[in-house]
């Protein structure tokens, strides 16, 4: 049957806004640009020869015309959903543990984007401390952190840990970039990170950090939080702490040592399902710009 259609995309977009009365609220919820919902609405009213919204005082309006196909449009994608429903059983979702503070400063902020390409395969993440090893029976996939004591086929490198201390601006100012006289913020009780930092960095005896003090936390976001708070520095990875310096809510206070650590993509031994391949895939084009970060501060051209 030939079908005389308009744009899906467009249709979908329409739905959105007919729905919010917002251009910008539809943006948000597309994961879009407003620019991008804007000219889909144009093409469909192009398509269609009629206009579907107009704007007023109060804001965005929706015409008779459009609140009719508002209706529709709506109804016919509840019954696509519905049709497809059956096939998104347990075997589309992929299980991938990962570590909280790279869930939530890296992974969770990137992954509208792979749900934008593949929105019928589910990825639930499960934040876990603990490590996952080869063969775990409850992840397809994992995101750890270590020395790469994994079996070769069934580990990938992701990018080798940098560290350096940050602060928000105002902290620095105050400081004048002293370390030693600082609120040290540990990410992890063991204050195995500022050592590591200190020692690599060559610290002066005479400037030499108190690490008996300071905060101590359960997990890096915490510390990266009260720093961006302005309690004290804290030591990062330089990865996950790059959009909060990109932001300007932290500045790097000295340069960043490697730590001999990495993050690593683990998955179980077998060959993977095809859902769990296209995650994969996706994560390692995505993580090209961690590396990049990390390959700035590596040469040098990261400087506080």
């Amino acid at each position: 049957m030939n079908r005389r259609l308009p744009s899906l995309n467009a249709l979908r977009c329409f739905e959105v806004v007919a729905a919010q009365l917002s251009i910008r609220k539809a943006a948000a919820i597309l994961h879009v640009s407003e620019s991008a919902v804007s000219r889909q609405v144009r093409i469909l009213e192009d398509q269609l020869g009629a206009a579907l919204f107009v704007r007023t005082p109060a804001g965005l309006a929706i015409t008779e015309p459009g609140r009719r196909l508002a209706a529709e449009t709506r109804a016919a994608f509840d019954r696509i959903a519905a049709a497809v429903e059956p096939f998104q059983g347990d075997r589309d979702a992929v299980r991938v543990k990962v570590l909280p503070t790279f869930a939530l400063r890296w992974l969770l902020p990137r992954l509208h984007g792979f749900q934008a390409q593949h929105p019928l395969v589910r990825i639930a993440v499960q934040t876990r401390l603990e490590d996952m090893a080869p063969g775990d029976g409850d992840a397809d996939l994992g995101i750890r952190y270590g020395l790469g004591d994994w079996p070769a086929d069934c580990a990938v490198e992701l990018y080798p840990e940098w560290i350096h201390p940050v602060c928000a601006p105002a902290c620095r100012a105050a400081q004048g970039g002293d370390l030693a006289g600082a609120t040290l913020l540990h990410p992890m009780p063991d204050r195995r990170d500022w050592r590591i930092w200190a020692e690599a960095a060559g610290q002066p005896p005479d400037r030499a950090l108190d690490m008996s003090g300071g905060l101590d936390f359960d997990a890096l976001d915490m510390a990266l939080s009260a720093a961006e708070a302005g309690l004290g520095v804290a030591m990062t990875d330089v990865v996950l702490a790059e959009p909060a310096v990109a932001a300007g809510r932290l500045v790097a206070v000295a340069p960043a040592v490697a730590t001999g650590i990495s993050y690593w993509l683990v998955r179980p031994p077998g060959r993977a399902r095809r859902q769990v391949r296209l995650f994969e895939e996706w994560l390692l084009r995505e993580i090209a710009a961690a590396r990049a970060i990390v390959a700035r501060h590596r040469d040098g051209r990261e400087h506080p």
